[in-house]
Protein backbone atom coordinates (compact mmCIF):
# COMPACT_ATOMS: atom_id res chain seq x y z
CA UNK A 1 0.00 0.00 0.00
CA UNK A 2 1.79 3.44 -0.86
CA UNK A 3 1.25 6.59 0.73
CA UNK A 4 0.98 9.99 -1.08
CA UNK A 5 1.35 12.97 -0.08
CA UNK A 6 -2.15 15.39 -1.06
CA UNK A 7 -3.11 18.65 -0.91
CA UNK A 8 -3.85 20.59 1.64
CA UNK A 9 -7.85 21.44 2.85
CA UNK A 10 -7.99 24.69 1.89
CA UNK A 11 -6.33 24.58 -1.01
CA UNK A 12 -8.29 21.52 -2.45
CA UNK A 13 -11.61 23.38 -1.74
CA UNK A 14 -10.34 26.47 -4.09
CA UNK A 15 -9.28 23.97 -6.66
CA UNK A 16 -12.29 22.06 -6.61
CA UNK A 17 -13.84 25.06 -7.75
CA UNK A 18 -12.77 26.25 -9.95
CA UNK A 19 -12.00 22.66 -11.54
CA UNK A 20 -15.52 20.78 -11.26
CA UNK A 21 -17.73 19.89 -14.19
CA UNK A 22 -20.28 17.59 -14.72
CA UNK A 23 -22.28 16.24 -17.57
CA UNK A 24 -24.81 17.78 -20.40
CA UNK A 25 -28.28 18.08 -20.07
CA UNK A 26 -29.90 14.42 -21.76
CA UNK A 27 -30.89 15.24 -25.60
CA UNK A 28 -34.24 13.23 -24.58
CA UNK A 29 -33.19 10.45 -26.81
CA UNK A 30 -32.83 7.38 -24.09
CA UNK A 31 -30.51 5.77 -21.65
CA UNK A 32 -29.05 3.49 -24.63
CA UNK A 33 -27.26 6.84 -25.67
CA UNK A 34 -26.86 9.40 -23.03
CA UNK A 35 -25.73 7.09 -20.97
CA UNK A 36 -22.58 6.17 -22.55
CA UNK A 37 -18.93 7.58 -22.68
CA UNK A 38 -19.91 10.20 -20.12
CA UNK A 39 -19.45 8.10 -17.21
CA UNK A 40 -16.22 7.35 -17.79
CA UNK A 41 -15.00 10.73 -19.13
CA UNK A 42 -16.64 13.30 -16.98
CA UNK A 43 -15.22 16.69 -16.29
CA UNK A 44 -13.94 17.81 -12.72
CA UNK A 45 -10.88 17.89 -10.91
CA UNK A 46 -8.39 14.55 -11.12
CA UNK A 47 -6.93 12.35 -8.58
CA UNK A 48 -3.76 12.05 -9.99
CA UNK A 49 -1.79 8.62 -9.89
CA UNK A 50 -4.50 6.75 -7.94
CA UNK A 51 -4.94 3.78 -10.19
CA UNK A 52 -3.37 1.29 -7.82
CA UNK A 53 -5.93 -0.02 -5.65
CA UNK A 54 -4.65 0.89 -2.08
CA UNK A 55 -3.03 3.91 -2.68
CA UNK A 56 -3.57 6.14 0.35
CA UNK A 57 -4.12 9.97 0.24
CA UNK A 58 -3.73 12.64 3.09
CA UNK A 59 -6.36 14.77 3.11
CA UNK A 60 -5.41 17.57 5.94
CA UNK A 61 -7.87 15.86 8.29
CA UNK A 62 -9.35 18.77 10.91
CA UNK A 63 -12.72 17.99 10.60
CA UNK A 64 -15.72 18.73 13.22
CA UNK A 65 -17.17 15.10 11.27
CA UNK A 66 -15.12 12.38 12.53
CA UNK A 67 -16.24 10.01 9.34
CA UNK A 68 -14.39 12.66 7.36
CA UNK A 69 -11.17 11.88 8.61
CA UNK A 70 -7.75 12.41 7.02
CA UNK A 71 -7.15 9.59 4.24
CA UNK A 72 -8.77 8.47 1.45
CA UNK A 73 -7.80 4.55 -0.08
CA UNK A 74 -8.53 3.55 -2.95
CA UNK A 75 -9.43 -0.10 -2.73
CA UNK A 76 -11.27 -0.64 -6.13
CA UNK A 77 -10.13 0.58 -9.74
CA UNK A 78 -11.11 -0.92 -13.42
CA UNK A 79 -8.11 -3.41 -12.61
CA UNK A 80 -11.42 -5.50 -10.60
CA UNK A 81 -13.44 -4.89 -13.39
CA UNK A 82 -15.61 -1.38 -12.31
CA UNK A 83 -17.17 0.40 -15.56
CA UNK A 84 -18.74 3.09 -14.25
CA UNK A 85 -19.31 2.59 -11.45
CA UNK A 86 -22.52 4.27 -9.98
CA UNK A 87 -23.32 3.04 -6.39
CA UNK A 88 -21.86 0.87 -3.56
CA UNK A 89 -23.82 -1.00 -0.65
CA UNK A 90 -22.56 -3.40 1.96
CA UNK A 91 -24.53 -6.36 2.10
CA UNK A 92 -26.24 -6.13 5.71
CA UNK A 93 -26.52 -9.99 5.18
CA UNK A 94 -22.48 -10.72 4.37
CA UNK A 95 -21.36 -7.32 5.73
CA UNK A 96 -17.75 -8.70 4.22
CA UNK A 97 -19.20 -8.00 1.09
CA UNK A 98 -19.20 -4.68 -0.50
CA UNK A 99 -21.46 -4.57 -4.02
CA UNK A 100 -20.63 -1.98 -6.34
CA UNK A 101 -23.10 -1.19 -9.18
CA UNK A 102 -21.60 -0.56 -12.98
CA UNK A 103 -23.56 1.25 -15.33
CA UNK A 104 -21.69 0.67 -18.62
CA UNK A 105 -21.55 -3.46 -17.63
CA UNK A 106 -25.05 -3.52 -16.52
CA UNK A 107 -23.66 -5.60 -13.50
CA UNK A 108 -21.69 -5.91 -10.89
CA UNK A 109 -18.53 -6.24 -8.84
CA UNK A 110 -18.35 -7.78 -5.51
CA UNK A 111 -15.45 -7.33 -2.96
CA UNK A 112 -14.72 -9.51 -0.42
CA UNK A 113 -12.72 -8.42 3.00
CA UNK A 114 -12.58 -4.92 0.95
CA UNK A 115 -10.08 -2.23 2.41
CA UNK A 116 -7.88 -5.80 3.96
CA UNK A 117 -5.25 -8.02 2.95
CA UNK A 118 -7.57 -10.43 2.15
CA UNK A 119 -9.41 -8.46 0.01
CA UNK A 120 -10.61 -9.93 -3.48
CA UNK A 121 -13.45 -9.42 -5.82
CA UNK A 122 -15.36 -10.74 -8.40
CA UNK A 123 -17.07 -9.47 -11.22
CA UNK A 124 -20.79 -10.87 -11.60
CA UNK A 125 -22.88 -9.36 -14.62
CA UNK A 126 -26.45 -11.74 -15.07
CA UNK A 127 -26.24 -13.07 -18.82
CA UNK A 128 -29.63 -10.73 -19.13
CA UNK A 129 -28.50 -7.65 -17.46
CA UNK A 130 -29.01 -5.79 -19.97
CA UNK A 131 -32.77 -5.76 -19.47
CA UNK A 132 -32.91 -6.15 -15.81
CA UNK A 133 -29.89 -4.07 -14.96
CA UNK A 134 -29.65 -1.74 -17.97
CA UNK A 135 -27.52 1.29 -17.34
CA UNK A 136 -27.76 0.33 -13.52
CA UNK A 137 -27.81 4.04 -11.69
CA UNK A 138 -28.39 2.39 -8.10
CA UNK A 139 -28.88 -0.32 -5.78
CA UNK A 140 -30.34 -1.55 -2.17
CA UNK A 141 -30.48 -4.06 -0.08
CA UNK A 142 -33.32 -5.56 1.98
CA UNK A 143 -33.36 -7.17 5.12
CA UNK A 144 -34.58 -10.77 3.87
CA UNK A 145 -31.56 -11.56 1.88
CA UNK A 146 -32.43 -9.27 -1.56
CA UNK A 147 -31.77 -6.54 -3.30
CA UNK A 148 -33.61 -4.15 -5.92
CA UNK A 149 -31.56 -2.18 -8.50
CA UNK A 150 -32.79 0.99 -10.46
CA UNK A 151 -32.17 1.27 -14.19
CA UNK A 152 -31.91 4.58 -15.86
CA UNK A 153 -32.80 3.25 -18.92
CA UNK A 154 -36.19 3.01 -21.51
CA UNK A 155 -35.86 -0.47 -22.48
CA UNK A 156 -33.02 -0.21 -25.67
CA UNK A 157 -32.62 -3.91 -25.31
CA UNK A 158 -34.44 -6.84 -24.29
CA UNK A 159 -32.71 -10.19 -25.68
CA UNK A 160 -31.81 -7.88 -28.41
CA UNK A 161 -31.35 -4.08 -29.76
CA UNK A 162 -34.69 -2.07 -30.17
CA UNK A 163 -35.90 0.76 -30.57
CA UNK A 164 -37.09 2.14 -26.58
CA UNK A 165 -40.16 1.36 -25.52
CA UNK A 166 -40.27 2.53 -21.72
CA UNK A 167 -41.26 -0.99 -20.13
CA UNK A 168 -38.73 -0.28 -17.39
CA UNK A 169 -38.30 -0.27 -13.40
CA UNK A 170 -36.90 -1.12 -10.76
CA UNK A 171 -35.56 -5.14 -10.62
CA UNK A 172 -35.74 -7.18 -7.81
CA UNK A 173 -32.71 -9.62 -7.08
CA UNK A 174 -31.20 -12.23 -4.31
CA UNK A 175 -28.01 -11.55 -2.99
CA UNK A 176 -27.50 -15.45 -2.82
CA UNK A 177 -24.25 -16.55 -4.81
CA UNK A 178 -25.47 -19.30 -5.60
CA UNK A 179 -28.57 -17.74 -7.43
CA UNK A 180 -27.44 -13.87 -8.44
CA UNK A 181 -25.58 -14.67 -12.25
CA UNK A 182 -25.75 -18.13 -12.18
CA UNK A 183 -28.99 -19.57 -12.51
CA UNK A 184 -30.62 -19.43 -15.68
CA UNK A 185 -27.72 -18.04 -17.78
CA UNK A 186 -28.41 -19.65 -20.84
CA UNK A 187 -28.59 -17.89 -23.79
CA UNK A 188 -30.33 -17.28 -25.68
CA UNK A 189 -33.28 -17.71 -23.21
CA UNK A 190 -35.09 -20.94 -22.70
CA UNK A 191 -37.92 -21.44 -19.83
CA UNK A 192 -35.81 -18.62 -17.32
CA UNK A 193 -34.22 -15.25 -18.41
CA UNK A 194 -31.66 -14.88 -15.97
CA UNK A 195 -31.66 -15.20 -12.43
CA UNK A 196 -33.60 -11.76 -11.51
CA UNK A 197 -36.52 -12.64 -8.88
CA UNK A 198 -39.21 -9.74 -9.81
CA UNK A 199 -39.48 -6.77 -12.34
CA UNK A 200 -42.23 -3.83 -12.56
CA UNK A 201 -41.99 -1.21 -15.13
CA UNK A 202 -43.30 1.75 -14.26
CA UNK A 203 -40.44 3.91 -14.00
CA UNK A 204 -38.14 4.59 -16.78
CA UNK A 205 -34.76 6.31 -16.63
CA UNK A 206 -35.02 4.94 -12.75
CA UNK A 207 -32.53 7.07 -10.72
CA UNK A 208 -31.90 6.13 -7.09
CA UNK A 209 -33.87 3.28 -4.81
CA UNK A 210 -34.12 2.82 -1.11
CA UNK A 211 -35.88 0.34 0.73
CA UNK A 212 -38.59 -0.08 2.96
CA UNK A 213 -39.81 -3.72 4.12
CA UNK A 214 -40.14 -6.76 3.01
CA UNK A 215 -39.43 -6.14 -0.81
CA UNK A 216 -41.45 -2.72 -0.72
CA UNK A 217 -39.02 -0.19 -2.41
CA UNK A 218 -39.19 3.47 -2.78
CA UNK A 219 -37.98 4.85 -6.21
CA UNK A 220 -36.90 7.91 -8.13
CA UNK A 221 -38.68 8.16 -11.43
CA UNK A 222 -37.12 10.04 -13.79
CA UNK A 223 -38.92 9.99 -16.58
CA UNK A 224 -41.97 11.11 -14.81
CA UNK A 225 -40.49 12.77 -12.63
CA UNK A 226 -41.83 11.96 -9.06
CA UNK A 227 -41.65 9.19 -6.58
CA UNK A 228 -42.95 5.50 -6.60
CA UNK A 229 -43.28 3.03 -4.11
CA UNK A 230 -43.11 -0.65 -5.66
CA UNK A 231 -44.14 -3.74 -3.66
CA UNK A 232 -42.98 -6.66 -5.42
CA UNK A 233 -44.99 -8.75 -2.91
CA UNK A 234 -43.75 -12.22 -3.46
CA UNK A 235 -41.20 -12.70 -5.91
CA UNK A 236 -42.02 -15.39 -9.01
CA UNK A 237 -38.26 -17.39 -8.49
CA UNK A 238 -35.10 -16.80 -10.37
CA UNK A 239 -35.84 -15.88 -14.50
CA UNK A 240 -39.54 -16.16 -13.84
CA UNK A 241 -42.24 -13.46 -15.74
CA UNK A 242 -44.89 -13.20 -13.48
CA UNK A 243 -45.28 -9.81 -12.18
CA UNK A 244 -48.79 -9.55 -11.31
CA UNK A 245 -49.21 -9.42 -7.56
CA UNK A 246 -47.14 -6.20 -7.60
CA UNK A 247 -49.20 -2.96 -6.03
CA UNK A 248 -47.43 0.74 -7.38
CA UNK A 249 -48.28 3.60 -6.16
CA UNK A 250 -47.11 6.60 -7.57
CA UNK A 251 -46.54 9.87 -5.14
CA UNK A 252 -48.00 12.54 -7.76
CA UNK A 253 -47.06 15.66 -5.21
CA UNK A 254 -43.67 14.27 -4.86
CA UNK A 255 -42.06 15.81 -7.88
CA UNK A 256 -38.47 15.63 -8.57
CA UNK A 257 -36.07 16.07 -11.40
CA UNK A 258 -33.84 13.82 -13.18
CA UNK A 259 -29.93 15.22 -14.44
CA UNK A 260 -28.84 12.40 -17.07
CA UNK A 261 -25.96 10.36 -16.04
CA UNK A 262 -26.37 11.44 -12.67
CA UNK A 263 -28.00 9.28 -9.78
CA UNK A 264 -30.10 11.07 -7.51
CA UNK A 265 -30.19 8.34 -4.60
CA UNK A 266 -32.33 7.68 -1.78
CA UNK A 267 -32.47 6.78 1.64
CA UNK A 268 -35.30 5.87 4.29
CA UNK A 269 -34.62 6.66 7.91
CA UNK A 270 -36.77 3.56 9.22
CA UNK A 271 -36.76 5.01 12.90
CA UNK A 272 -39.33 7.99 11.58
CA UNK A 273 -40.88 6.94 7.74
CA UNK A 274 -39.04 9.85 6.55
CA UNK A 275 -37.71 9.08 2.67
CA UNK A 276 -34.46 11.37 2.23
CA UNK A 277 -34.53 11.93 -1.65
CA UNK A 278 -31.69 13.33 -3.68
CA UNK A 279 -33.62 15.78 -6.46
CA UNK A 280 -30.32 16.17 -8.41
CA UNK A 281 -31.53 18.43 -10.90
CA UNK A 282 -33.37 20.15 -8.65
CA UNK A 283 -30.27 20.93 -6.53
CA UNK A 284 -31.71 20.11 -3.23
CA UNK A 285 -32.68 17.28 -0.73
CA UNK A 286 -36.04 16.12 -0.27
CA UNK A 287 -38.17 14.60 2.76
CA UNK A 288 -40.85 12.24 1.96
CA UNK A 289 -43.42 11.41 5.06
CA UNK A 290 -44.01 7.97 4.18
CA UNK A 291 -46.68 7.96 6.28
CA UNK A 292 -48.25 10.74 4.64
CA UNK A 293 -51.06 10.93 1.40
CA UNK A 294 -53.87 9.57 0.72
CA UNK A 295 -54.48 7.20 -2.32
CA UNK A 296 -56.70 7.91 -5.40
CA UNK A 297 -57.52 5.38 -6.52
CA UNK A 298 -56.32 3.32 -10.49
CA UNK A 299 -54.22 4.68 -12.70
CA UNK A 300 -54.44 4.32 -16.04
CA UNK A 301 -51.38 2.87 -18.02
CA UNK A 302 -50.73 -0.71 -15.69
CA UNK A 303 -48.46 -2.47 -17.84
CA UNK A 304 -47.70 -5.80 -15.27
CA UNK A 305 -50.85 -6.23 -14.51
CA UNK A 306 -51.14 -5.54 -11.27
CA UNK A 307 -52.37 -2.79 -8.91
CA UNK A 308 -50.80 0.77 -10.31
CA UNK A 309 -52.61 3.79 -8.06
CA UNK A 310 -52.09 7.33 -7.31
CA UNK A 311 -51.20 9.07 -4.07
CA UNK A 312 -51.49 12.78 -3.81
CA UNK A 313 -51.08 15.01 -0.96
CA UNK A 314 -48.52 13.64 1.15
CA UNK A 315 -45.78 15.57 3.12
CA UNK A 316 -42.69 16.14 0.82
CA UNK A 317 -40.42 19.12 2.28
CA UNK A 318 -36.91 20.80 0.97
CA UNK A 319 -34.63 20.10 3.44
CA UNK A 320 -31.41 21.75 2.30
CA UNK A 321 -31.44 23.58 -1.35
CA UNK A 322 -28.45 24.91 -3.39
CA UNK A 323 -26.41 22.15 -4.11
CA UNK A 324 -23.86 21.29 -6.96
CA UNK A 325 -25.38 18.37 -8.68
CA UNK A 326 -26.02 16.43 -5.62
CA UNK A 327 -25.98 12.47 -5.74
CA UNK A 328 -25.19 10.49 -2.91
CA UNK A 329 -26.73 10.01 -0.13
CA UNK A 330 -26.36 8.11 3.52
CA UNK A 331 -28.21 9.02 7.32
CA UNK A 332 -26.10 8.25 10.22
CA UNK A 333 -26.18 9.12 14.03
CA UNK A 334 -28.83 12.21 13.05
CA UNK A 335 -26.82 13.33 9.91
CA UNK A 336 -26.81 13.16 6.29
CA UNK A 337 -24.28 12.90 4.29
CA UNK A 338 -24.69 14.10 0.50
CA UNK A 339 -22.19 14.22 -2.24
CA UNK A 340 -21.83 16.85 -4.66
CA UNK A 341 -20.84 15.47 -8.11
CA UNK A 342 -20.53 18.84 -9.21
CA UNK A 343 -17.74 19.70 -6.40
CA UNK A 344 -16.68 16.48 -5.61
CA UNK A 345 -17.44 17.64 -1.59
CA UNK A 346 -19.19 15.53 0.62
CA UNK A 347 -20.90 17.60 2.89
CA UNK A 348 -22.79 17.02 6.55
CA UNK A 349 -26.09 18.22 7.55
CA UNK A 350 -28.36 17.72 10.56
CA UNK A 351 -31.53 16.38 9.77
CA UNK A 352 -32.51 20.31 9.69
CA UNK A 353 -30.61 20.59 7.13
CA UNK A 354 -27.94 22.80 8.30
CA UNK A 355 -24.57 22.12 7.11
CA UNK A 356 -22.18 20.74 10.34
CA UNK A 357 -18.65 20.04 8.00
CA UNK A 358 -17.75 19.34 4.39
CA UNK A 359 -14.68 17.52 3.06
CA UNK A 360 -12.88 17.49 -0.52
CA UNK A 361 -12.22 14.96 -2.55
CA UNK A 362 -10.41 14.37 -5.89
CA UNK A 363 -12.90 12.16 -7.30
CA UNK A 364 -13.84 12.84 -11.06
CA UNK A 365 -17.46 11.87 -10.77
CA UNK A 366 -18.42 11.38 -7.39
CA UNK A 367 -21.64 9.76 -7.00
CA UNK A 368 -22.67 6.71 -4.25
CA UNK A 369 -22.16 7.11 -0.97
CA UNK A 370 -22.52 4.44 2.25
CA UNK A 371 -22.10 4.03 5.46
CA UNK A 372 -19.47 0.79 6.18
CA UNK A 373 -19.82 -1.62 8.84
CA UNK A 374 -17.05 -0.27 11.05
CA UNK A 375 -18.67 3.23 10.87
CA UNK A 376 -16.61 5.18 7.81
CA UNK A 377 -17.56 6.56 4.53
CA UNK A 378 -16.82 5.48 1.42
CA UNK A 379 -17.86 6.45 -2.04
CA UNK A 380 -18.18 5.53 -5.54
CA UNK A 381 -16.13 7.57 -8.54
CA UNK A 382 -17.39 7.11 -11.63
CA UNK A 383 -14.88 9.03 -13.62
CA UNK A 384 -12.17 7.37 -12.28
CA UNK A 385 -13.58 4.05 -11.93
CA UNK A 386 -13.04 4.33 -8.17
CA UNK A 387 -14.03 2.80 -4.96
CA UNK A 388 -13.09 4.82 -1.65
CA UNK A 389 -12.52 4.32 1.87
CA UNK A 390 -12.40 7.53 3.70
CA UNK A 391 -10.22 6.61 6.97
CA UNK A 392 -8.72 8.55 10.25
Amino acid sequence: MSTRTWLSFGLWISLVGACGAGPGADDGSGAGSSSGDGEATGGGSTSGDSEASGDVVTTGGGFVVPEFGATLTVIGTAADGLNAVRDLEFNPGAPEQLWTFNMLSHGTVIFFEPGTEQQSSEVRNDAYGQHFMAYVSSAAFGDNGNFASCQESRDEWNVGPQAPDDFMGPTLWSSDLDIFAKVGQEFPPGALEGSHLDMLHQSPWCMGIAHDVDNVYWAFDGMHGNIVRYDFQADHGPGGGDHSDGIIRRYADASVTRLANIPGHMELDHATGMLYVVDTGGGRVMRLDTATGTNTGALPGDMDGAVYEGVEGADFQVVVEGLDEPSGIALKDGRIFVSEHGSGDIIAFDLGGAEIDRMSTPAKRIMGITIGPAGDLWYADAGANEVVRVGS
